[in-house]
């Protein structure tokens, strides 16, 4: 028989112990929310990453923008470009070419480590740079690795005079990742560590056409919510001349006159058309405030640019390498019943006209659709199906 001074120390026992499981759960919520606003490091300054899908590390606020872009009291478009250390020298060039924050999601490996160590120098020294840019990175686990490790960035300490004006002798010392490229889960990267709730994304190769952040913050804080299941679609051209237009009165003329294309018209076209390209040269030429319009999903081998909300889908992440990264999140926000707005006046241009994909891609693709595109296929059309069953006929089947 338990005696009652024993039963009421039992039941104090019974009640600390809940109230310390609930205080630790609170807290470490709030801690959990802190993260993404700041870098996650120790005391020592070691970098810590989050374990994601038993398969990365991701490491989120590395390096953080100075600038917030709410000076006006409007949500800021977010630029989310994701990237290797290949591609080191557009991403240093991508902020003159945005008036607004910009997320980068970099993937590194052995290899490519070093990048983190240079991006640090280039956040520091760069002015501009280190006002936009918020940087991300994630690593692939090794072999019988079970967690993700404190990370230390080593600093050079250089004088950044000195740095600049030999940047480009560091950025070429900076070796390239020398594994598959998982671009989805570096899109998604680059929206979750993104400083506003708005986000366009876009590659990092693409220009932008002059003020687009400023251009379109207006109307995007108006129809991108979070709630309404609106997008915002931009139109992305191609050209081969080193002049790019930066207007929509000088891409229509760079157009008529053979110079720029839109996007992969010799190459894949049906997956960036968007039709009546006339009725949007004649709307842009209309009216100086930008406009958006309702334009009808086409199929799954779409894969448009669109702005979006941070509440909104994310990529799937587990599609392979080159195999439907952009079309399957299209197609998931057509089946979500989304509905897609066309920008006027604002649009990108990409250096470069694409006849064929190089070799690498072509290995690349070989090996993911030997390795893993039956597996992807059939569990995202399950997911999909599964999830927004009553929209199959407004969006048709995907198709790998």
């Amino acid at each position: 028989m338990v005696r009652p001074r024993s039963q009421l120390w039992h039941y104090f026992v019974i009640f600390g112990l809940f109230l310390y499981i609930f205080c630790f759960t609170y807290t470490g919520s709030n801690w959990s929310r802190k993260f993404r606003e700041s870098p996650k490091t120790n005391n020592e300054g070691l970098i810590m990453s989050e374990m994601h899908n038993d398969e990365y590390c991701v490491a989120y606020n590395f390096l953080v923008a100075t600038d917030s872009f709410r000076e006006d009291g409007l949500e800021p478009i977010t630029l989310a470009i994701h990237g290797t250390p290949e591609m080191m020298k557009m991403i240093e060039k991508k902020p003159s070419n945005w008036d607004g924050p910009i997320s980068l999601g970099l993937f590194v490996d052995f290899h490519s480590r070093q990048a983190l160590e240079y991006i640090s120098e280039v956040h520091r020294c760069d002015e501009e740079f280190r006002k936009k840019v918020t940087i991300h990175f994630a690593f692939r686990l090794s072999a019988f690795q079970d967690n993700c490790p404190l990370i230390k960035i080593a600093s050079k300490n250089r004088e950044c005079k000195e740095f600049l004006v030999n940047r480009e002798k560091y950025r070429k010392e900076v070796a390239g990742s020398f594994q598959l490229y998982p671009s989805n889960l570096m899109r998604n990267v680059a929206r979750r560590g993104a400083k506003s709730d708005i986000h366009f994304i876009a590659d990092v190769d693409m220009v932008m056409s002059k003020d687009f952040a400023k251009k379109v913050k207006p109307i995007a804080n108006k129809m991108i919510d979070g709630k309404n299941k609106k997008l915002l679609v931009v139109r992305r051209f191609e050209t081969n001349e080193t002049t790019i237009p930066t207007d929509h009165k000088q891409l229509q003329a760079a157009i008529k006159n053979k110079k720029v294309f839109q996007f992969h018209h010799k190459f894949f076209f049906n997956g960036h058309k968007i039709t009546n390209i006339s009725h949007w040269f004649n709307v842009s030429e209309s009216t100086d405030k930008i406009v958006a319009w309702e334009i009808p999903y086409t199929s799954s081998l779409w894969e448009v640019q669109v702005i979006l909300h941070r509440n909104d889908l994310y990529n799937a992440d587990y599609f392979p390498a080159r195999i439907k990264v952009m079309q399957s999140l299209i197609y998931s926000l057509c089946r979500a019943n989304y509905t897609f707005n066309l920008l006027s006046h604002v649009f990108d241009v990409h250096e470069g006209i694409k006849l064929d994909d190089t070799m690498y891609s072509k290995s690349v693709i070989s090996h993911s659709k030997k390795y893993g595109k039956k597996r992807a296929y059939e569990r995202y059309v399950k997911e999909i199906d599964k999830s927004y069953p009553l929209t199959l006929k407004r969006c048709g089947k995907f198709v790998m």
